[in-house]
């Protein structure tokens, strides 16, 4: 959940010498609905939750490295102490990060009433449409929860990509179901290559 910019700056600098090129979401959803190739080595390179830290300390690493990533943005947070300002975003984006939606308030999505869809997805992604003046086309589920109800209203409402956690890929929607690996902040960079390796 946390990691120290020493620590990730270790793993930016091993990801760099081993030849890895980062893709954002817009990468992988052309690759899966249009068929271009990613690069040799792609790996996607993503923040949750709107944290300051991410714009203060990770984009810089990232971006020292020859890296973007992508910042999944829990709307009700932005401008509250210690967390991202609408500004801080769209900069974020104009320096060629991804934006992607996380919600408005972290709800699960495999359990929300119908009358709180708007709320928690269609509303967060006007605003971030707003702020960056791009599309916001990727969603990251709160705790990496999803069903197919879930799906179906995402791809209904404009959505393109959503990321989990660990869990299998939907064989009928795989681009709503990519793993990640959640990083713990004491891997070593081996640790992380070696985690990288042996699940993708």
């Amino acid at each position: 959940y946390f990691i120290d910019p020493e620590r990730l700056e270790e793993h930016m600098k091993k990801l760099k010498e081993l030849g890895f090129q980062s893709v954002l979401p817009e990468h992988i959803e052309a690759s899966f609905y249009q068929g271009k190739k990613l690069s040799a080595k792609p790996i996607l390179i993503s923040f949750d939750d709107t944290r300051a830290d991410h714009f203060l300390a990770a984009a810089p690493i990232l971006e020292k490295y020859g890296f973007r990533g992508v910042f999944y943005i829990m709307t009700v947070s932005i401008g509250k102490s210690g967390y991202m300002t609408n500004a801080q975003i769209k900069e974020l984006s104009d320096r060629g990060h991804a934006i992607g939606l996380h919600t408005w308030d972290h709800q699960d999505l495999r359990k929300l009433p119908e009358d709180q869809w708007k709320i928690q997805i269609d509303k967060p992604k006007a605003l971030l449409e707003e702020v960056t003046g791009r599309k916001v086309t990727s969603l990251a589920y709160p705790f990496g929860l999803w069903n197919s109800k879930a799906v179906q209203e995402l791809k209904s409402r404009g959505l393109r990509s959503a990321f989990q956690l660990g869990g299998k890929m939907d064989p009928i929607d795989p681009i709503f179901t990519l793993p990640r690996i959640l990083v713990p902040g004491n891997w070593s960079a081996e640790r992380l290559v070696k985690e990288i390796n042996s699940r993708f």
